[in-house]
C-alpha cells in the first residue's frame, strides 16, 4: 500500500490558479517505516539521521475560494484516473484542456512511498498542444502517462521539464516539448536501469500499469465520485430508499461496460434460489452422510484424480512431442542464424564495455578531485572558526569572573552592616535579661520546694490505700472460694438426687416388663440377670445357624444374577451383530439397486453385452460391475475428443465472426480517419480507401481493384483531383506521423486500369475481410456462421450434460465397488443368517438365566428374613442381662449415695454463711480505700 509523498505541478493550471513550479512536500511527519528496504544513494547525497518516516496522514490546504483547491484535485485525478470523463465534477469533458496555454508543457507528478518498506515510486502525466496551437479539437491535445523509482540518476525535484541552462548565470533553460521530455526520460532510464522507466499513451495500458504497480484506479474513482461536487464524502453514501442504495452497490462492484456478466449473475442467483428446497434437502443429506462416506470420498477422489491426470498427462505428452518433434527443426534453422548474431553481439559487448569501463574511470578520477578541493577548502574553513572560537571562549571566562567577584564584595558589604546592628541591639538589652533571669530563679526554687512536699504527702496515702485495697482483695478471694465451695456441694446434691431417681426408674421399668417380681420380698436382680444370660446364650446359638444359611442362599443368589448379567450381555451383543449385519446387507442392496436403475447403465451394460437393455437388480450390477466401468470410461474418453472437437470449431467460428464485425462495413484504422478528419477540416474532400471502393466500384470489380492497388484501398481516397496537390501540402505540414505506410490518391488513380506488364509472383495478397468492402458477402458469411454456431452450441450443451453425468454415475459406480467388491453381496447374506441364529440361542439363554435368578431370589430373601428374627431373639435377653446387672450394682450404691447427700447439706450452709462475712469485710474495705483516693 503506498501514501502520497510530494506532488510537483509545472506550467498548468488556469490563469487564476496557476502553478508555475511548484512542490508540495508531506514527507517525514509520519510513523517510521516498519521494514525499510535498502536503498542506493547519491554518491555526494547527505547521509540519512535516523530510519525513514511515513508521510503525514493528513492535512489541510487552506486557500480562498478561486485559489486553486479544485483545480489541485482534478490535477491529482487526471494522474491516477485518465480520460476526461474522470474529471473531478465532470460537468465539461474539455476542463483540463483549459489548463493548458499554447506554448506550455505541462507537468504533474506524484511521488508515493510504501507504508511498510518505504520504497518510492514516482507517477507522472505530461500534455502540451500539437502545433502550439489553441484548439477545441480534443485530438489535438496530446497527453501522456509515465513512471519511474526514484534513485540516482533522476528524481521528483530533477524531472527534466526544462534543458540545462548554458551560462552559469543561474537561469533556467528553454522548457522541453513533449517529444524532449519523452526522450530525456527514456535516456535517463538506459543510463539508470534501476530507474524502471515506463512510458504510456493508451488510458487502458496506464491503468494495467499502475494497477501493477499496487496503485489501484478504482480507489480514486471512489474519491473522484466523492468529491464530484466539492462536498463532504458522506453525500456519496447518502441514499434515500432501497433503490439508491442498489444502484450505488452495483456501481461499486460491477462494470457498466459489461452488463451481460451482471445478467448471468442474476440470472444464475434467480436460479438458485428457485433450487433452494431441493438444494437444502440435498445440503441436510450430504451433511449427513459426509460423517459416514469421508474416508471413502477422500480416497475415490484420490484415485479419479490420479486417473484423470494419467489420461491427461497421456494426451499432452503425445501432443508434445509432434510439436516438440515440429519445433526441432524450426530451432535447428534459427541456431545457424542466432550464432551469427551472438559473434557480433559479442564484438559489440566488448567494444561497449571497454567504453564503459573509461567511462567510470572518468567520473571517478573527477569525483576524487572534487573530493580533494572540497575537503582542502572545509580544513581551512574549520581551521578559522578554532581560532575565533577559542578568542570567544576567554572573552567569555573573562567576564564570567568579573560578576562573580562583584558579586562577592556585595556580599561581604552587607555582612558587615548585618553584624554592626546584631552588636548594638545586644548592648541595649542587657539589664533587662539580667533581670528576668534573677526572677526566674526564684520561681524555680518556690516550685522545687511545694513540689516535693506534695510528694511525700502522696507517697503515705499511696501507702495505706495500698494495704486497704490489699485486705479488700483477700476477702473477696475468701468469698468467692466459699461460695464456689458452696456451689460444688450444691452440684454433688443434685447429681446424687438424680441417681437416686434413676435407679428408681429403672427398678420400676424392670417390674413393668416383667424382669422382676414386686410381690416377693426375695427378688434379686443379680439372680436375675444370671437367668438372662442363660437365655441369650442359646438364642445367639439359633441365630448363627440361620446367618450361616442366609449367607449360603445370598451366594447362591449372587451366582444367579451373574450368570443372568452375562446372558443379557450376550444376548444384547448377538441382537446388535444381527441388526448390524442386516443394516449393511440392506444398505449395500439398496445402493446396488439405486445405482442399476439408472437407464445408462442398464443401455451401457445390453449394448456393451449384446443384450437388450432394462432394470438391473444387484446381482446383475455385482457381476457386470467392472464391465460397466470400463465402458463407461470409453464412452467418457470418446465424449472428451468430441467435445473438444466442437469446442475447437466454435472457437474458429467465433474468431471469424469477431472479424467480420455485428454488422455493415467494418472502419478503416485510425491513421486513415484522422488523415481523412484532417484533410475535411481543411476543405479537402476525401474518403477511406474501404469506404470509397464499397461505394463507387462495382462489387465484381472488387478484386481486380483489391489486386491493383492494395495499398490505396488501404489508404485515403480524395474525391476532387483538383485538390491533389493542395491535400500533398497540408498533409506535409501536419506531422501527423502515422504508424503505418499510408498512401494518398484520387478516385482515378484507384480505378484506373492496370498496366500490361509481367507479374510479380513473390507477393501476393491475403483475402480481406469481406465486411471491408461488401456488405451483402459479410452479412451472409454471418449468417451462415451463426445458424452453424447455434446447432453446434446445442450439440455441446447435449455432450457435456452427458459427460457430467456419466462422470457422475462412474464416481458412484467406483464408490460402491470399493466399498462392496465382488461377492460381498453373498456374504453379508450369509453373516446376516448366521447373526440371527446366534441371536435367537442367546435369548433362550437369558430365558434360562432369568427363571433361575427368580428362584435363588425368593431362597434368599426368605433365609434373611429368618436370619432377623433369629437375631432379634437372641439381642432380647442380652439387653435384659445387661440392664439387670447395672440395677443390682446401683442399688447397692444406694445408702452411700444418700449418707453423702446429708454430709452436703451442711457443708453448703457453712459455706454460704462464711462467704456473706468475707464480702461485708471487703465492701468495708473498699469503702475506705475510696474515701483515701478521694479526700473531697
Amino acid at each position: 500500500m503506498y501514501e502520497l509523498s510530494r506532488i510537483r505541478l509545472h506550467s498548468i493550471g488556469p490563469a487564476g490558479a496557476r502553478y508555475a513550479d511548484t512542490v508540495l512536500d508531506l514527507r517525514g511527519v509520519g510513523d517510521p517505516v516498519a521494514a525499510p528496504a535498502p536503498a542506493q544513494g547519491d554518491f555526494f547525497a547527505e547521509e540519512p539521521s535516523g530510519p525513514p518516516r511515513r508521510p503525514a496522514p493528513a492535512g489541510v490546504l487552506f486557500l480562498e475560494n478561486g485559489g486553486g483547491k479544485s483545480v489541485l484535485l482534478k490535477l491529482i485525478f487526471s494522474v491516477m484516473l485518465p480520460g476526461h470523463r474522470n474529471t473531478l465534477g465532470g460537468a465539461s469533458s474539455g476542463v483540463l484542456r483549459k489548463f493548458l496555454l499554447a506554448d506550455d508543457c505541462g507537468h504533474v507528478a506524484l511521488e508515493w512511498q510504501h507504508t511498510v518498506t518505504g520504497e518510492a515510486v514516482v507517477v507522472g502525466k505530461v500534455s502540451e498542444w500539437r502545433g502550439r496551437q489553441v484548439s477545441t479539437d480534443p485530438r489535438k491535445f496530446s497527453e501522456a502517462w509515465y513512471s519511474f523509482r526514484p534513485g540516482p540518476g533522476l528524481g521528483l525535484d530533477s524531472l527534466p521539464v526544462a534543458e540545462a541552462p548554458r551560462s552559469a548565470s543561474g537561469a533556467r533553460g528553454r522548457r522541453r516539448t513533449m517529444k524532449g521530455f519523452r526522450d530525456a526520460l527514456t535516456e535517463a532510464g538506459r543510463s539508470y536501469p534501476h530507474l524502471e522507466v515506463a512510458w504510456e499513451d493508451v488510458h487502458e495500458r496506464w491503468n494495467e500499469h499502475l494497477t501493477g504497480l499496487g496503485l489501484d484506479p478504482e480507489l480514486f474513482r471512489y474519491q473522484r465520485e466523492m468529491n464530484a461536487d466539492e462536498g463532504e464524502a458522506a453525500g456519496l453514501f447518502a441514499v434515500k430508499n432501497d433503490s439508491d442504495f442498489t444502484d450505488l452497490l452495483l456501481r461499486a462492484v460491477t462494470d457498466t461496460r459489461d452488463t451481460d456478466g451482471l445478467a448471468d449473475l442474476v440470472h444464475g442467483f434467480a436460479h438458485k434460489l428457485g433450487r433452494r428446497a431441493e438444494l437444502t434437502a440435498e445440503r441436510d443429506f450430504t451433511a449427513g452422510s459426509l460423517e459416514l462416506l469421508d474416508a471413502v470420498a477422500q480416497a475415490a477422489g484420490h484415485r479419479l484424480r490420479a486417473r484423470e491426470v494419467h489420461a491427461g498427462a497421456e494426451r499432452r505428452t503425445a501432443a508434445l512431442a509432434h510439436r516438440l518433434t515440429a519445433r526441432a527443426g524450426q530451432e535447428r534453422e534459427r541456431l545457424a542464424a542466432l550464432a551469427a548474431q551472438v559473434t557480433t553481439a559479442a564484438h559489440a559487448v566488448g567494444d561497449a564495455r571497454r567504453a564503459r569501463d573509461r567511462a567510470v574511470a572518468v567520473a571517478a578520477e573527477l569525483a576524487h578531485r572534487h573530493a580533494c578541493l572540497a575537503l582542502a577548502a572545509a580544513e581551512k574553513d574549520a581551521a578559522a572558526q578554532r581560532r575565533e572560537l577559542t578568542e570567544a571562549r576567554t572573552l567569555q571566562s573573562a567576564w564570567q569572573a568579573a560578576e562573580a567577584v562583584l558579586r562577592h564584595r556585595a556580599a561581604a558589604d552587607r555582612a558587615a552592616r548585618v553584624h554592626a546592628a546584631i552588636h548594638e541591639a545586644e548592648r541595649d538589652a542587657a539589664p533587662a535579661l539580667a533581670a528576668r533571669t534573677r526572677a526566674a530563679e526564684e520561681l524555680v526554687r518556690a516550685l522545687d520546694h511545694a513540689a516535693r512536699e506534695g510528694e511525700r504527702r502522696a507517697d503515705e496515702e499511696e501507702e495505706r490505700s495500698t494495704a486497704l485495697q490489699s485486705r479488700s482483695e483477700a476477702a473477696h478471694r475468701d468469698a468467692t472460694a466459699a461460695a464456689t465451695a458452696a456451689e460444688r456441694a450444691r452440684s454433688e446434691s443434685g447429681h446424687l438426687r438424680q441417681r437416686l431417681a434413676e435407679v428408681e426408674q429403672e427398678t420400676a421399668e424392670a417390674v413393668r416388663a416383667g424382669w422382676l417380681d414386686d410381690r416377693s420380698p426375695q427378688a434379686d436382680p443379680a439372680r436375675a440377670a444370671l437367668a438372662a444370660a442363660d437365655a441369650e446364650k442359646s438364642a445367639v446359638a439359633a441365630w448363627d445357624t440361620a446367618r450361616e444359611a442366609a449367607a449360603r442362599t445370598a451366594g447362591q443368589a449372587q451366582e444367579a444374577a451373574a450368570a443372568l448379567t452375562r446372558a443379557e450381555l450376550a444376548a444384547a451383543r448377538a441382537g446388535d451383530a444381527a441388526l448390524a449385519a442386516q443394516g449393511t446387507y440392506e444398505a449395500e442392496s439398496a445402493t446396488a439397486r439405486a445405482l442399476g436403475a439408472e437407464p445408462r447403465l442398464a443401455a451401457l451394460l445390453g449394448a456393451g453385452s449384446g443384450g437388450t437393455a432394462g432394470e438391473l437388480d444387484a446381482e446383475d450390477l455385482d457381476r457386470g460391475a467392472d464391465t460397466l466401468r470400463e465402458l463407461l470410461a470409453d464412452a467418457d474418453h470418446t465424449a472428451e475428443r468430441r467435445l473438444f472437437e466442437l469446442r475447437t470449431a466454435a472457437a474458429d467460428d467465433a474468431r471469424i465472426l469477431g472479424a467480420l464485425g455485428d454488422g455493415g462495413l467494418l472502419p478503416a484504422g485510425p491513421d486513415v480517419l484522422a488523415t481523412v478528419e484532417y484533410l475535411g477540416e481543411h476543405g479537402i474532400p476525401a474518403l477511406p480507401g474501404w469506404r470509397y471502393l464499397a461505394q463507387a466500384v462495382d462489387a465484381a470489380d472488387h478484386a481486380a481493384v483489391l489486386a491493383a492497388r492494395p495499398e490505396l484501398v488501404d489508404g485515403v481516397v480524395i474525391t476532387d483531383p483538383q485538390t491533389h496537390a493542395r491535400a500533398r501540402e497540408v498533409l506535409a505540414e501536419a506531422s501527423l506521423l502515422p504508424r503505418s505506410a499510408l498512401a494518398v490518391g484520387t478516385a482515378a488513380a484507384l480505378i484506373a486500369p492496370t498496366p500490361a506488364g509481367p507479374s510479380d509472383t513473390d507477393v501476393f495478397l491475403v483475402p480481406p475481410n469481406p465486411a471491408m468492402h461488401d456488405e451483402r458477402a459479410a452479412d451472409e458469411e454471418r449468417r451462415r456462421l451463426r445458424e452453424r454456431a447455434a446447432e453446434r452450441d446445442e450439440d455441446i450443451r447435449t455432450l457435456a450434460a452427458r459427460l457430467t453425468a456419466d462422470r457422475a454415475l462412474a464416481a458412484r459406480l467406483a464408490s460402491w465397488r470399493a466399498g462392496c467388491p465382488a461377492g460381498r453381496l453373498a456374504e453379508l447374506a450369509s453373516l446376516a443368517h448366521t447373526a440371527r441364529t446366534a441371536a435367537t440361542a442367546a435369548e433362550q439363554t437369558l430365558a434360562r438365566a432369568r427363571t433361575r435368578r427368580d428362584t435363588t431370589a425368593e431362597a434368599a430373601a426368605e433365609a434373611a428374613r429368618i436370619r432377623e428374627e433369629r437375631q432379634e431373639a437372641a439381642q432380647r435377653p442380652r439387653r435384659r442381662a445387661g440392664a439387670l446387672a447395672g440395677l443390682a450394682h446401683r442399688l447397692r450404691e444406694r445408702a452411700a449415695w444418700q449418707a453423702r447427700l446429708r454430709e452436703l447439706a451442711d457443708d453448703g450452709a457453712a459455706h454460704e454463711a462464711r462467704a456473706a462475712s468475707c464480702l461485708s469485710a471487703a465492701r468495708a474495705a473498699r469503702l475506705l480505700a475510696e474515701r483515701l483516693h478521694d479526700p473531697q
